[in-house]
């Protein structure tokens, strides 16, 4: 059997060619599981409302403080929207996310957020905070922490109230408390963000995308049809489908024992398969996996051995750059780097597959405004933008998918999105 064939049958057995998987048959999986989320039955996407609807105008004239905490960072800031509606940042912080760097109880959370936003809390009597894990938001727009993702250490804060603790906090130290507070999550605030991109026109469709550390989506949905909730007023507002959960489809083996050696198995499982916190992790399993199958050669295997989990900036180099300017860590002969290139470039493109699978359910289960068929996709994330070919690949994914429902969309990338969008739900939400 030729390398290549070897290569070939390697990717068949642990499922890591796309065309092993059936995009029109997940998304149908995707939106069943969303349907059912959004009538409170049992369902791997939690699809939480946000009681946020779509703003018809702009904020003019207003001041607003904005955190933002995601992934491994917490940022801070002062948005002012002028007479034209343009958002201006000032007083921007970033500081690592609390619980990132070591475990932390209740109190030491709380105080660490309340130490962030001490110096502008003077500055605004409103504050948005855009909170980027599973959380449950409430119709006074405060939020319960469902569960930590991302590898943050506070389980003391797991099921408590975030606005509320802030609250309590920043008067216990005797600093200002803004009257109005809010909190969304960090796809709504990218959806958010994508209505100012377009200048609040009513003729698209909106969905927030991030592919980061992590994942997730949002959209506009009906209140009618969301049957969890009852006493709506007729209108929409987006929903948070917390989409990193949807698990409706079969896995590799490689994936399953990724999986078991994850901070939350079980758990998240189409973002251990996409977003920047796995993904380099990911393909290092599979390429031990493939050295102890033969696939190297055997000072290659050793290599592989002794060297640590490839990041996602390591993946970008190795797609991009030819054999002669491979990564300086790797120097690999040009056999075993044409097969790593060839492997990790099939995990990349099977996570566009699912990335646009992710995309196209949204799109489709968007009913707010169904006569039309022009969506503004709001996209976020180092892994969409930055690594090698990716963004590409995702949307010639989605381009096929949703051809047959003659769907138009446009990606927009807002800068800041995440303050920008939680400024806005803050002034006009």
């Amino acid at each position: 059997m030729s390398d290549s064939s070897r290569l070939h049958q390697f990717l068949l057995k642990h499922r890591l060619v796309s065309a092993q998987y059936d995009g029109k048959k997940i998304v149908k999986a995707f939106l069943n599981e969303m349907k059912k989320g959004l009538a409170g039955k049992e369902s791997s996407l939690a699809m939480i409302p946000s009681y946020i609807p779509v703003p018809r105008e702009a904020p003019k004239n207003e001041k607003i403080i904005v955190l933002d905490a995601g992934g491994t960072n917490f940022r801070t800031a002062l948005i002012e929207f002028d007479r034209d509606s343009k958002p201006d940042i000032t007083y921007f912080t970033n500081n690592p996310m609390p619980g990132s760097k070591k475990e932390l109880n209740k109190k030491e959370f709380f105080d660490q957020i309340a130490d962030n936003v001490r110096p502008i809390l003077k500055e605004s009597n409103r504050l948005g905070f855009c909170f980027s894990y599973p959380t449950l938001v409430d119709q006074h727009r405060d939020g319960k922490l469902l569960y930590w993702t991302k590898e943050i250490k506070a389980p003391e804060v797991i099921g408590e109230k975030i606005i509320a603790n802030l609250s309590r906090t920043l008067r216990r130290r005797g600093l200002p408390s803004p009257e109005k507070m809010l909190i969304l999550n960090d796809t709504v605030a990218s959806l958010l963000a994508g209505v100012t991109a377009t200048c609040f026109s009513p003729e698209y469709n909106y969905i927030g995308f991030i592919l980061g550390t992590g994942t997730n989506t949002s959209y506009i949905e009906s209140n009618k049809n969301i049957l969890k909730e009852k006493g709506l007023p007729a209108g929409s507002q987006a929903i948070n489908i917390e989409a990193a959960n949807f698990n409706k489809f079969d896995r590799g083996d490689i994936d399953l024992a990724f999986d078991a050696t994850t901070a939350n198995p079980g758990k998240h499982i189409i973002e251990k398969m996409i977003s920047g916190a796995y993904l380099g992790s990911l393909c290092h399993k599979i390429l031990l996996t493939a050295a102890s199958e033969g696939l190297f050669s055997q000072d290659v295997q050793r290599t592989l051995l002794k060297m640590p989990p490839i990041n996602t900036p390591d993946l970008s180099a190795i797609l991009s750059d030819p054999m002669d300017r491979q990564p300086a860590f790797l120097g690999l002969p040009e056999d075993d780097f044409t097969t790593m290139k060839a492997i990790i470039s099939q995990t990349i493109e099977r996570a566009a597959l699912f990335t646009a699978i992710n995309l196209a359910s949204a799109m489709l289960k968007s009913s707010a405004n169904r006569e039309k068929m022009k969506y503004c996709i709001s996209a976020d994330g180092s892994v969409y933008y930055k690594l090698f070919s990716f963004k590409q690949r995702a949307e010639d994914f989605l381009s096929e998918i949703v051809k047959p429902y003659a769907l138009e969309f446009k990606i927009v990338h807002v800068k800041d999105a995440p303050v920008i969008g939680a400024a806005v739900a803050g002034l006009v939400g």
